[in-house]
């Protein structure tokens, strides 16, 4: 029967650092199974509500196996409950397999495929990360990406709130214990000066660059991107890095808002493809001075390995309350 998965079921599994390797090996397969030919379909939507605000929902159907919904709002201030919904569909019937609270887990969406690519596509022993954002993408990013920079030291902060960047820095220092030196640059330039990895995860529009002047970045360093943050580094020379070429099939897209429109072009020739770097096929740099942009900005698979992962840890667990609304 179904399972409901309610937030506080899933709160410990949410405050766990440890359980996200299970999470980013999740999505790392998935790409590889996309770019192996395995099919997709897609839609990614958003809708005008009443009070102003917009709901936007993906489906995500895989040939091989499962289906997904999750539905969120897309413009959220302050605490939105009972707006975070995934749901786990049985492929072959659409079934409902689980219904999950994703209030604590729809920021993984976005943080634990960054993983992913910082882990094979950073500088070797990179150790210096700089996070652009300080709300509940830029926390996940740190969260995510600490787990596969084995040999991170120095984690810089920064954001256009002064008050925002200050207090993320507090709560991280007072989180890692000593383990990573954490600092709170005054200015952008400050802050991904000589960094190896770089995350914009703060909110961008689409196509704004998240560091103003390239030459700011060091040559080699990886700067992930969710939104084509990266254009003005590749107009310098940047190589471009995309999960896979082979997206799942784009079926309907587009927000009622304009927050996003036309549905995104296919990866220019040419792009270093991570599911090659991950299968050994291809080298991820040609010289330790390749800088490198990893562009999530596009509708990729990975609702289907994040609530499969959310369903198996719960199921390990013995969480949550079955239920029968056919029956």
């Amino acid at each position: 029967m179904p399972l409901l998965l309610s937030r506080s079921d899933l709160s410990g599994l949410a405050a766990e650092d440890d359980e996200l390797d299970g999470a980013i090996d999740a999505v790392e397969e998935s790409i590889t199974q996309c770019a192996s030919g395995v099919r997709a379909q897609t839609i990614f939507t958003g809708l005008d509500l009443a009070g102003g605000d917009e709901l936007a929902t993906q489906i995500v159907s895989l040939a091989s196996g499962p289906a997904t919904l999750r539905v969120f709002p897309n413009r959220v201030k302050g605490e939105r409950p009972n707006a975070w919904l995934g749901l786990q569909l049985d492929g072959a019937t659409g079934a409902v397999d689980s219904m999950i609270a994703l209030d604590d887990f729809n920021v993984l969406r976005t943080s634990v495929p960054a993983a992913v690519g910082v882990r094979h596509l950073a500088p070797a022993d990179a150790s210096r990360l700089t996070v652009l954002g300080s709300g509940p993408q830029a926390r996940s990013h740190v969260r995510t990406i600490r787990r596969v920079m084995p040999g991170l030291e120095e984690l810089r902060l920064w954001s256009p709130s002064r008050e925002s960047r200050t207090a993320f820095g507090a709560d991280l220092r007072a989180r890692l214990g000593g383990e990573v030196r954490v600092s709170v640059a005054d200015t952008l330039d400050e802050a991904v000066d000589g960094a190896d990895v770089i995350t914009a995860a703060g909110r961008y529009f689409h196509g704004e660059a998240a560091v103003p002047d390239p030459e700011s970045v060091r040559p080699g360093a990886l700067l992930v991107s969710m939104t084509g943050a990266g254009g003005n580094l590749l107009e310098r020379g940047a190589r471009l890095a995309v999960p896979t070429s082979r997206r799942p099939e784009v079926v309907a897209f587009g927000f009622a808002s304009g927050f996003i429109g036309d549905a995104p072009p296919p990866a220019p020739a040419g792009a270093l493809e991570l599911a090659d770097v991950i299968a050994g096929n291809v080298a991820t740099r040609s010289s330790h001075t390749d800088t490198i942009v990893f562009e999530l900005g596009a509708p990729y698979q990975w609702d289907v390995p994040i609530l499969a992962w959310i369903r198996a840890r719960a199921d390990e667990r013995g969480l949550g309350t079955t239920f029968d609304f056919s029956g």
